[in-house]
């Protein structure tokens, strides 16, 4: 009797074990699914988001005559050539991880933009710089509001390798800084990864990630 009784009480003791395991696990996929579906609603915000500022420029480039949208894609196409040459007379040195960062963004140099994109052969803004510093072991999320978020605030004048610049006040653009001035990016719809100068964009921020 007293053996059928331990085991019954161990019976007891691992059906109430399991109990506990089965309300731990439910909670916490009550609370992944939670933050998957706010993930959710971030993205599809971001996304409608982006949608507007590219219908808003298409407006505003339907307006330009044949005339002028040359004009301008020559000389954006001037300023990329401009860039990439100063760029090219100032190699990427150092052993940091900014550094090791920005060297795998340079691999990617001329590779198209495409949203929501990391890679690899096409990227967005965040993709990019999520991809360049995940290569050196630093994780940031895919997205430039949340990465403006992490990391340590960095002075425009104290701005290192790899640092994160964050660009327009509502945050919706990033890169990494490429010294002299400049900063690699993927910049938008119909263009590639490239070298620009950080005074061609309203500046927002820098952050360090790691």
């Amino acid at each position: 009797m007293q053996k059928v009784s331990e085991n019954q009480n161990s019976l007891l003791q691992d059906y109430q074990q399991a109990q506990a395991n089965l309300v731990a696990l439910d909670h916490s996929a009550q609370t992944d699914l939670a933050t998957l579906i706010e993930k959710e609603k971030q993205l599809k915000s971001l996304a409608d988001s982006s949608d507007k500022k590219i219908a808003e420029a298409k407006k505003v480039l339907a307006k330009l005559t044949a005339s002028q949208r040359q004009q301008i894609a020559d000389a954006e196409k001037r300023a990329a050539a401009r860039a990439s040459r100063q760029a090219s007379r100032s190699p990427i040195s150092g052993s940091g991880k900014g550094a090791k960062a920005l060297a795998f963004a340079k691999a990617q140099l001329g590779e198209p933009y495409a949203r929501s994109s990391a890679g690899p052969g096409s990227w967005d803004c965040s993709g990019l710089t999520m991809k360049a510093w995940g290569s050196v072991g630093v994780s940031l999320p895919h997205s430039s509001r949340q990465q403006y978020n992490l990391g340590r605030s960095v002075a425009k004048s104290d701005l290192q390798l790899g640092d994160l610049v964050f660009f327009y006040s509502d945050i919706h653009h990033v890169g990494l800084y490429a010294d002299n001035g400049q900063v690699i990016h993927a910049p938008r719809p119909g263009k590639s990864v490239e070298y620009i100068k950080m005074s061609y964009m309203p500046y927002a921020g820098a952050r360090r990630p790691g």
